[in-house]
């Protein structure tokens, strides 16, 4: 009796496991003694290859709410990993970084003195120090700026110069809809006596000085942005002594820009926000009268219509056709006003190459006693590509147009630079630069030109 029950049970638990067996061939499943039948019979080569797994269709029920979604393909792979092996790590001061820089060389140039008639070549050494200052704060961000360019030249002194700009920005995340930028900047530059409003005479450089600092809040409800900014800019020219003794004082020409602007932006798409822009801009000069006998204190004016966009990560930037007017308190000066296109583009074909170009249109003063001042249009276009993770070219070419009003004076000015950077490693690269200048004027005697050279070596931290 109990022999007969062991095999009850034993037939009852074959017929059950050959049920279960015949469930899963059913429903496509192998059982753990299937043998695949690539398995069977396959060749060499076919046994080498990795066994691709198995996709299972799952049979949808009355309870499924979605459809089954194909996985997305993986993303394209970088051309270059994130670290780049030759990229400065800069120096680590609390929740700042900050990346010091100085280029040294030999420049070599056939017209330092951009004389018109007879030009001489020089050589000299010339220095070009920045520093970067960059923020890593969880909120708010801080950037500052710097760069100079001094060139000491050996037999000709008289025609040593330098140019520095520095700015800084502090971007404070006042509210979630609300931020208040500090922007401050100062700028020197130098003109010899090339330049229209330089004497004919001059012994030396005449050095300008120009700085200031603005505040702009911005708010933002719903699509529509809208941002206030306030501040001042100050303008100073320096003095130039003259060849046959004396001095030329620019005292009168130096004045003080207070401004105020207000923009309204619409967020048509995350992509395009056309803006109108309208500012207000007056000048007030520190000697009052000038040279002349003029009282060159005006009102500037300034509206603007334009679109910022950034359809995608190749494409950025904003342009705005602007117009400007000055209306000057001597009424012996005629209202001057320009219309132009201003703005930045900036093109990123590969993550190689960038391109940008910068449009500029502007109204500055002069010491003409005929003309209340000069309209001046600005477009530069630059391109810097990686031909190796350690190896970058870069070149540069602008156009400055200026036109004194009330006279027959124009000025056309031709800049161009191409240059290479080759990388040794994170803290040392050579450095070569060329630099072109052309100045067509239409005043007699007045149009030069300068070929520059400059070979160097550039340390980093």
């Amino acid at each position: 009796m109990v022999r007969q029950r062991f095999i009850y049970c034993g037939i009852a638990a074959a017929f059950l496991l050959s049920g279960e067996v015949r469930a899963q061939e059913d429903i496509g499943l192998r059982t753990g003694l299937d043998v695949p039948e690539a398995a069977q019979g396959t060749s060499a080569e076919d046994a080498n290859q990795e066994t691709q797994p198995i996709v299972v269709a799952s049979r949808p029920t009355t309870l499924e709410v979605n459809p089954i979604v194909e996985p997305p393909p993986p993303p394209p792979k970088k051309r270059y990993s994130d670290i780049d092996p030759y990229d400065a790590l800069g120096i680590q001061a609390g929740g700042l970084t900050i990346f010091p820089v100085m280029r040294a060389g030999v420049i070599v140039s056939d017209n330092p003195g951009l004389d018109t008639d007879d030009p001489k070549g020089d050589i000299g050494a010339r220095l070009r120090p920045s520093l970067r200052i960059v923020s890593d704060w969880v909120r708010h961000e801080l950037t500052i700026e710097g760069a100079g360019d001094l060139i000491y030249y050996d037999d000709q002194s008289e025609n040593d110069s330098k140019d520095i700009d520095a700015n800084a920005r502090l971007r404070l995340d006042v509210l979630r809809s609300t931020t208040l930028t500090l922007d401050a900047f100062y700028a020197l530059s130098q003109d010899n006596g090339s330049d229209s409003e330089v004497p004919d005479t001059p012994v030396g450089i005449r050095t300008d000085q120009s700085f200031g600092a603005n505040a702009a809040l911005r708010h933002r409800n719903g699509r529509i942005s809208t941002t206030l900014l306030a501040g001042a800019d100050w303008q100073y020219y320096g003095d130039v002594e003259l060849a046959g003794g004396g001095k030329e004082k620019n005292g009168d020409r130096d004045y003080v820009q207070p401004q105020a602007v207000l923009r309204v932006g619409y967020e048509a798409s995350p992509a395009l926000q056309p803006f109108v822009e309208a500012g207000y801009m007056p000048r007030f000069h520190f000697e009052v009268p000038d040279r002349n006998g003029f009282d060159r204190d005006s009102d500037g004016y300034r509206v603007a219509v334009g679109v910022a966009f950034e359809p995608s990560p190749i494409w950025s930037g904003e342009l705005a056709l602007t117009y400007l007017w000055r209306d000057y308190a001597d009424d012996r000066l005629e209202t001057l006003g320009v219309f132009g296109l201003t703005g930045q583009v900036i093109w990123r074909p590969t993550e190689l190459t960038t391109l940008d170009l910068t449009l500029g249109t502007g109204l500055d003063e002069t010491a003409t006693a005929d003309s209340s001042g000069a309209r001046n249009y600005d477009a530069y276009l630059g391109i810097s590509h990686d031909l190796r993770d350690y190896l970058t070219i870069h070149g540069r070419v602008g156009l400055s147009y200026e036109d004194v009003q009330g006279t027959d004076e124009t000025e056309l000015k031709l800049r161009s630079n191409a240059g290479v950077l080759w990388r040794m490693n994170r803290w040392i690269a050579w450095t070569l630069d060329y630099d072109f200048l052309y100045n067509d004027n239409s005043e007699p005697d007045s149009d030069y030109y300068e070929n520059r050279l400059t070979a160097g070596i550039e340390v980093r931290r």
